[in-house]
């Protein structure tokens, strides 16, 4: 129980220095890194998706059998207008939209599970939705390095945020 209580204090901003004077400014830190990446990060997922849509690269096949040809045809846009013929195969768009439900449906349903179960298993849930579910959006648009990036930021705040609350609730 103890674990879901600091789990909601991270999310809420709260019990950082009215509560509890137990390194309340490290806390009251971390929740808003935390609390802050995931907002900017469920605000952005349109964004990545439109971007994915504007630059990937496409690798498709060639094939002409009647004069026995075959080979690779290599696509990158840099987020130009494309000059050629656009290959049969093209990768499928990524639509702002699914992006943005991703990352809102991937960071509320484990926080609400998580708060709704009340136990040690609710407050893993909600930490790994809180840390994890802001970024499904930009997974979903393949921008791993930004996903990759803002999940490990959000895991050190949440690590630190919590550490700094342990000796609060020491014997």
């Amino acid at each position: 129980m103890k674990a879901l209580a600091l789990a909601t204090c991270l999310l809420l901003g709260a019990g950082s220095a009215g509560a509890q004077d137990c390194s309340g400014a490290s806390f009251l830190v971390a929740a808003v890194v935390v609390t802050g990446s995931a907002v900017y990060d469920m605000a952005t997922a349109p964004a990545s998706a439109r971007r994915y849509n504007r630059q990937h690269l496409a690798i498709t096949p060639l094939l002409d059998p009647r004069r026995g040809s075959y080979g690779l045809s290599l696509s990158w846009s840099f987020g130009r207008a494309s000059r050629v013929r656009v290959p049969a195969a093209a990768p499928a768009r990524k639509s702002p939209g699914t992006a943005a439900v991703l990352s809102i449906v991937s960071t509320g349903a484990p926080v609400i599970t998580g708060l709704a179960l009340g136990n040690d298993t609710g407050a893993k849930l909600f930490l790994g939705g809180l840390v994890v579910g802001p970024s499904v959006g930009h997974l979903y648009a393949e921008q791993f390095g930004r996903a990759i990036g803002t999940i490990a930021l959000r895991g050190v705040a949440t690590a630190w945020g919590l550490w700094s609350l342990l000796p609060c609730f020491g014997d």
